[in-house]
């Protein structure tokens, strides 16, 4: 990621995502003394199914939705999906289901995923998934796989758009579009969502906004679902909830936590910040952090295995570099200072390997120790240390151990690929930070998506679904494949299909 996400670039790239794939900002129905029926603030993962098979329930919608037109993440989304006993499987010949599913998810996350929400969107993920299917979404062919990048299912469930994201808000338009055309939902863009309205008795009964000019509204509504996102762009937020600063400069520039607000104003809470778990690897293009990063050293060792060793700020080993598992180097990032460290190479290494920095050349690459802000060359272990801020003492203890296991091909961390030994000079480090693309806490609701008090009382009337819930509550503390964008289609298509009672 070499550009910096802001709101202006990423309308720009809304923009032209935009003539390719469909609504922006339809104005739907004329407003009515009447409250809706459901009142869907954020037009992404959730929010679209949400309002779509409300409406096709009979009920009557408005969405709003804060940037110029609907979508939300799906825009910036490789939109991974998992799903256990769809069609699609069952025509390639793979034996699955929910209840296997479900064992993997557990497995992974090392049985910290919420068992409650955890089953309603993988007992429910094939419904969505064919619906989609069955709707126009293309995947690829040889799709599903056990996995791609973490750690793998025990069956062939894991599939993508050719698109990415766009594969899914293609068919998600699609089915929108008729909808808004026949005034059964309206689409309020460039409109904030402020505050929830309550009654006396505390129930949600609409959303006070603000639209374009500063003009406030208030919409009356019987049922009101937060599906607004996360707060992945919110740098105070962020820091709150999931413990560290927010050192990326990555994710949806409207990931702002407005949804969060929203419900905490209305009596709910926040939780699962515990299972934050940071991906691996960043070089960024500075210490003013949040930053924009140059691209991530993440490699999988059955095909691309690592020569040079990590070190943390005390220059210690931390990992074994080589382990099948990104599982693995993301716990052991979470346990270092700043969840940074460095990549340690010599010249005959860089000079031997590959290129192991996103799509730059071995030139490139080179070229960067010269000029850019995380890269440190040196003639020496210790002047090494100095340029990047490590222990140099326990650096240079960490190489001559290092080389002695590589002479007699046995690692003290178990390693096995050792082709060099770190010992011809001049020598180079490359600082990685961190990094995120999704928040693991969220707003806390019960098994049927109702926003919930500490006391577990659901709040009337408000319900939340996608990644408003924090990815902890369906993942825990781990990545599972396609297990944020499927609960948020899955949760939404629930509440506006049957969890939401209109007739109440």
């Amino acid at each position: 990621m070499s550009e910096k996400i802001t709101k202006r670039s990423f309308i720009s790239l809304m923009g032209a995502a935009v003539a390719g794939v469909g609504l922006a900002g339809r104005a739907g129905a004329a407003e009515s003394d009447q409250p809706w029926d459901l009142i869907v603030v954020g037009g992404g993962n959730s929010g679209l199914p949400a309002a779509i098979f409300a409406a096709q329930r009979g009920a009557r919608v408005l969405i709003i939705e804060a940037a110029g037109t609907v979508g939300g993440t799906l825009f910036m989304s490789s939109g991974q999906m998992s799903a256990a006993g769809t069609k699609l499987q069952k025509q390639k010949g793979i034996e699955d289901s929910a209840q296997l599913h479900y064992d993997d998810i557990m497995r992974i996350s090392k049985k910290t995923a919420n068992p409650g929400l955890a089953k309603l969107a993988v007992f429910n993920a094939a419904d969505t998934f064919d619906w989609l299917m069955d709707n126009g979404f293309d995947v690829h062919e040889d799709h599903p796989q056990t996995g791609t990048t973490h750690e793998p299912y025990s069956r062939a469930r894991y599939a993508w758009g050719k698109k990415g994201g766009i594969s899914i808000l293609n068919v998600l338009n699609a089915q929108l579009k008729p909808l808004v055309d026949a005034g059964k939902i309206k689409v309020l863009t460039n409109t904030q969502a402020k505050e929830l309205i309550l009654d006396a008795a505390g129930a949600v009964v609409g959303v006070a906004t603000l639209g374009q000019g500063d003009v406030a509204g208030r919409h009356m509504g019987k049922n009101v679902a937060l599906t607004v996102g996360g707060y992945t762009s919110n740098t105070e937020m962020f820091q709150k909830y999931e413990g560290v600063p927010r050192y990326s400069e990555a994710t949806y520039p409207y990931s702002q936590g407005a949804g969060i607000t929203l419900g905490l104003g209305a009596g709910g809470y926040v939780r699962g910040g515990e299972h934050h778990l940071p991906l691996f690897g960043a070089v960024m293009l500075n210490d003013k952090f949040p930053s924009r990063f140059m691209g991530t050293i993440r490699p999988w060792p059955p095909h691309n295995p690592p020569w040079g060793i990590y070190v943390n700020a005390q220059g210690k080993r931390f990992l074994q570099e080589d382990v099948a598992s990104h599982d693995a180097h993301e716990e052991a990032l979470r346990a270092q200072t700043n969840e940074r460290c460095w990549l340690i190479l010599d010249d005959q290494m860089i000079q031997t390997m590959p290129p192991f920095l996103g799509r730059m050349s071995r030139e490139q690459i080179l070229a960067a120790f010269g000029t850019q802000k995380m890269f440190f060359k040196a003639d020496d272990p210790a002047a090494l240390a100095k340029a990047a801020g490590i222990d140099a003492k326990n650096l240079a203890a960490t190489i001559t151990q290092y080389n002695a296991g590589q002479a007699k091909g046995k690692d003290a961390l178990g390693r096995k690929h050792m082709p060099l030994p770190l010992a011809k000079g001049p020598y180079y480090a490359v600082q990685m930070q961190s990094w995120m693309l999704i928040s693991f806490a969220g707003l806390a609701v019960n098994d049927n998506l109702q926003v919930i008090r500490r006391d577990g009382k659901p709040i009337r009337n408000l319900y939340a679904a996608g990644e408003l819930l924090g990815a902890g509550q369906c993942m825990g503390r781990s990545y599972c494949g396609g297990m944020s964008v499927t609960p948020a289609l899955t949760f939404g298509r629930l509440l506006g299909q049957k969890l939401i009672k209109f007739d109440a």
